[in-house]
């Protein structure tokens, strides 16, 4: 891993046992992307990227049958609790950056699986592409990530944040590599009573590391109080306290083209 993935595997690793009970959108996500799949559906083997601490593991494991799982992410740490969900199944941990993991897998996948993880790869397209590969024939690539409106208020006031891509770029990319093609987004609006919980709640989901900077610098009194200020003024939430907004986009491909 290189630095900036180590700084990822750390903050998330931290968050591990805050994570749940904060993560109420990535949570949604997890739900609404395996209902993309067939109650009942079975898969001989099936590849889970960037798991964490399990929300789509458990809305997968509850939904479909699967001979063998391959679940990946950057530490041990993180997939503790995944790992969990999986006690009746046959699976095998594939630790560390999946860019790199999926040069060490050999065998035909029949689905590759990631939710709210995608947006952390420096080239999308790029891993999707060796992804692709991997894939059999009638195999399905089930992905959730987030688009360009995602966590904006912040980004706005700060200038720092993940860059993100929008639905029409993954669109186009899975309608040149698949037949059967869906992509959907929306938009969830939270509200917090102020900036302290909000940037607690980034915090305990682990999103306090970025490739070009972290939200921890956001430590004087000073600039909290200005941020606070600018952000009250700019984004209130209409029932009082202030909004931050996610945008996730669900991704369901099959039949991979030539």
């Amino acid at each position: 891993m290189n630095k900036a993935q180590q700084g990822i595997a750390r903050s998330f690793s931290r968050a591990a046992s805050s994570y749940d009970r904060h993560a109420l959108v990535q949570n949604q996500i997890a739900q609404h992307l395996a209902a993309y799949l067939p109650q009942g559906a079975e898969y001989d083997h099936i590849l889970e990227f960037g798991c964490g601490t399990g929300l789509l593991t458990k809305a997968l494991e509850g939904r479909i049958k699967a001979q063998h799982w391959l679940l990946n992410d950057l530490n041990s740490t993180i997939t503790e609790k995944a790992e969990q969900y999986l006690e009746h199944q046959t699976y095998t941990k594939l630790i560390g950056d999946i860019s790199e993991v999926l040069s060490q897998i050999t065998t035909p996948l029949d689905l590759i699986a990631s939710a709210s993880a995608l947006q952390w790869i420096e080239d999308p397209f790029l891993l999707l592409t060796k992804a692709k590969k991997l894939l059999t024939p009638q195999g399905t690539l089930l992905i959730s990530t987030f688009g360009e409106r995602n966590l904006h208020e912040l980004r706005t006031l700060t200038g720092r944040g993940l860059h993100y891509f929008p639905s029409s770029a993954y669109r186009e990319f899975c309608s040149r590599n698949f037949k059967e093609v869906e992509v959907q987004e929306e938009e969830v609006v939270l509200r917090f009573s102020s900036l302290f919980d909000l940037l607690h709640h980034l915090r305990a989901t682990g999103v306090t590391h970025l490739p070009n900077d972290n939200i921890s610098y956001l430590c004087g009194r000073t600039q909290l109080a200005q941020l606070e200020k600018e952000y009250t003024t700019k984004y209130p939430h209409a029932q009082g306290g202030v909004s931050l907004t996610y945008h996730p986009i669900y991704i369901r491909c099959s039949e991979k083209l030539l």
